[in-house]
Formats: C-alpha cells, structure tokens, sequence
C-alpha cells in the first residue's frame, strides 16, 4: 500500500491538471480508510521549469510526459505519464521499482473517430462526387457498403480495441492481430500475428495501434505490407513500428494503397522526407489521440486511490515488457 502526499505536475499540461484537481474535493473515506479524492492530504508541485534536485527530493509522485533527470534516484515510488505512449518513461524507469501507469481516457475512442474520419471519405465516393461537381456531372457512383469492409487492428490493448468499437460500429468486421492470439472485448475476432496472413490478405484496412518496444520496432515491414492486397494502412500507435522504407514499397507496388500517419519516427519529419510529397501519403501532426488535461486528472485519482489500497491499476505498465 502507498498513499501519494507530493505529487510534482511536469509539462505543458500540469497547470490544467493541477486546476482539475483542485477542482475536487476529498470523497468519503473508503472502507479502508483511504481518500480516493485530491483531499487537503496531497500536496501540489507544479513546474514551469526543469525539475530541481529540490523537487524530486520533495516529491513522493510525478506526472508528466518525459522523465527528468534523477527520477530513479530520487525517494519517488509512482510515476504517472500524461501521455498513453509509454516507451521514453520505460527507457528511464526500467531496472527500478518504480510504479509507472499511463494516462488513456477518452483516447480509444477519439483515435476510433480519427481513423474512421480517414476512412469513410475514400469509401463513399466524397474525392469523386466533388470532382463530378467541378465537372458539372450528375452520375451515381457504386453505392458503399461498409458492412462488407474488412478492417484489421495490428494491436489489441485499449486503443485497438477503442479503434475497433468505432469501426465496429459503422458496420466493418474487424480483427485482431496480436503476439498471443488471446481474446480481447471490442473485437469480432483475435488471432495471434503468425497466423493473420490471411486476415491481412482480405482485409480492406489495416490499422496500426501498437506500443514501441524492442520486438514491435520496424515490426510493419515488407512481410506484412507484403501480403495486403490494396488495402489502406492507418498508423495511429508509434511511429517506429512501421518501416518506411517497405511502406514506399508497398505503395508503389500497389499491396498498400493509401497511407494515413499519424504517427512517424521523426516527429516532425524531415523536409526532405519521401512523405511529404507522396500522393498516397497522408500525414497528420499526432493529434488523433489528444491528451485531456481532464482525463489526466482523473485517472491520476484513480490510480491514488488503487495504490492506497494494496490494488493493482489497470493502466500499470509493465516495465519488462514495456508497455
């Protein structure tokens, strides 16, 4: 059991998260004693400039998106990330008995949005119907049937599963590909990613929601590119999974059809980059999951209050593993 008293706030975010929090008051205690809420029993650091070695040795929490420096070393036992992708604070924190949890929110479901607002115009014909209009022509295209699309989720935690509820919805059969194959909600199926070559074959769309870690880095490349058959690749998990040489392959061999990256290894990238130009690239400046100041406040108290009883959170993130 661990009641954090000091948390110190980092990041462009910490003045509206702290505002959040003091926003709510302590609930009534819990059978075990503990506050779930702020309360006047946590304290409040918030910085506007780099963490001091004073304020790592005053704090017993931190929240924020990057690690400073001496995070490790400092008497700090939980660090919360703003941000859902996880893989900098892993770098920092891993070899210490630090608690890291993340921040997700109402992100699955603003990522699902994103990715299915990408989407719908290619397949309800909006390009070829505003260029008919410049034409003065008046001709029905094919209808869309979304409900026979095929959508594939390279990565089955809780963005991929946010993804997949939003598909879901509109009609599209969605599956799951993952190292386990393990059942996950939100999905009409999950398979294990050495036997999916056959779901990536059918599928129409291939959504990447993965984390980045050693096994997932450079993960997208020429063999599953490979087995799509004109499909549109969306990436909205961390940019480094997907090789960006085997995509402009794919691209110009026709096996990927259009991209959509939201996410990239480089952010912002390169001027001289391929992507910029490319026709059957779309790039977005990571905004398809954005970080509420609320949510993190929220889920900061959530967590607060699972530590103080001796219970797991479920958004703890698993150093070895990395996400």
């Amino acid at each position: 059991m661990f009641l954090a008293r000091r948390l110190l706030l980092a990041g462009e975010l910490a003045p509206a998260v702290a505002e959040h929090l003091h926003e709510r008051p302590g609930e009534p205690d819990q059978p075990d004693g503990t506050d779930p809420g702020r309360g006047p029993d946590l304290e409040l650091r918030v910085l506007d400039a780099a963490a001091t070695a004073d304020d790592l040795a005053w704090a017993d929490s931190f929240s924020g998106v990057a690690a400073p420096p001496g995070l490790t070393t400092a008497g700090i036992r939980w660090v919360h990330t703003m941000a859902a992708g996880v893989d900098g604070m892993v770098a920092a924190l891993t070899g210490s008995d630090v608690v890291l949890t993340r921040t997700i929110g109402s992100m699955p479901r603003a990522i699902g949005t994103h990715v299915l607002a990408h989407v719908l115009p290619g397949l309800t014909h909006v390009a070829d119907y505003r260029a008919q209009q410049d034409r003065h022509e008046w001709r029905r295209l094919e209808p869309a049937r979304v409900e026979r699309r095929r959508a594939v989720v390279l990565g089955t935690g809780e963005i991929g599963a946010g993804v997949a509820e939003v598909l879901r919805a509109v009609g599209f059969a969605v599956t799951g590909l993952s190292r386990s194959g393990r059942d996950r909600p939100g999905f009409d199926r999950v398979v294990a990613l050495a036997d999916g070559a056959a779901d990536l074959v059918a599928s129409d769309l291939l959504v990447l929601a993965l984390p980045l870690t050693e096994s997932t880095r450079g993960l997208v490349g020429p063999v599953v590119l490979g087995s799509l058959r004109g499909a549109v690749v969306v990436n909205v998990g961390r940019g480094a999974t997907l090789d960006p040489g085997a995509l402009r392959a794919a691209l110009d061999a026709g096996s990927v059809r259009r991209a959509v990256l939201d996410v990239v290894e480089t952010e912002p990238l390169p001027a001289e980059d391929w992507r910029w130009d490319h026709p059957g690239v779309t790039l977005t400046p990571h905004v398809s999951g954005p970080t509420e100041a609320a949510d993190i406040a929220a889920e900061l108290l959530a967590v607060r209050a699972d530590l103080a009883a001796g219970r797991r959170p479920p958004t703890t993130v698993d150093l070895g593993r990395g996400y």
